[in-house]
């Protein structure tokens, strides 16, 4: 076996040791926790505005903005929706009946605390604004269960739906990654690349050791 082969093959088990390794897909529908040990959850203490704000990326630097006529709205008195959160009203009515909630790293997992009347929602997930995966529920106001989203696919987005047009709240937004991270393709480009580099280098060595041999 010559040094190709050899810096070829640690490059192989380097990237299978280096590659995240494939979770299962899996809904997040009506759980108490969401989802497995979150890299942040966003509670909306991160950027205080006054109550009625209009919200959309003012909350893109800790990793989520959302799309038009979601606003700031204080509110007690329902589970896991704290103090400081997010809601599709403000004054008498519903304004939007569907939002997006557009995260700015790739996610493989996500999920939020989400309060309304006992009516049907859907959620989708989006990966450039395609549907990945999708489910259609009933969410309530009382129940603690009422986390939801997706877990081991990769979207970029998720867009709520209230299929009743109703009102609703949503809190304590869980994302499972926070920063930029190479896909598995990604890292076996850069570590051949590496590779690569090193036989190179060995082989424009060769000659001059042969010489002084």
């Amino acid at each position: 076996m010559n040094v190709r082969h050899l810096i070829l093959g640690f490059a192989a088990v380097v990237a299978g040791a280096n590659m995240p390794s494939p979770a299962a897909a899996a809904i997040i529908n009506g759980s108490a926790t969401g989802i497995n040990s979150p890299a942040t959850t966003i509670t909306f203490d991160e950027v205080v505005l006054p109550q009625g704000t209009a919200v959309t990326n003012q909350f893109a630097a800790s990793g989520v903005s959302f799309s038009p006529q979601m606003y700031y709205s204080p509110q007690t008195g329902f589970p896991n929706i704290n103090g400081n959160d997010v809601g599709n009203w403000w004054g008498s009515s519903p304004l939007q009946f569907s939002v997006t909630l557009a995260f700015t790293n790739l996610q493989t997992a996500a999920a939020f605390a989400l309060a309304s009347n006992s009516t049907s929602y859907t959620f989708e997930a989006l990966l450039g604004g395609s549907t990945v995966d999708s489910f259609s529920t009933n969410v309530g106001n009382g129940s603690a269960n009422n986390f939801y989203g997706f877990s081991g696919i990769s979207f970029d987005s998720i867009r709520l739906t209230s299929n009743a047009g109703d009102y609703f709240l949503l809190d304590n937004v869980q994302l499972g990654t926070v920063g930029a991270v190479p896909e598995p393709s990604t890292w076996a480009m850069l570590i051949l690349g590496f590779a690569g580099v090193g036989y190179m280098a060995y082989r424009r060595r060769s000659p001059a050791a042969l010489a002084v041999a």
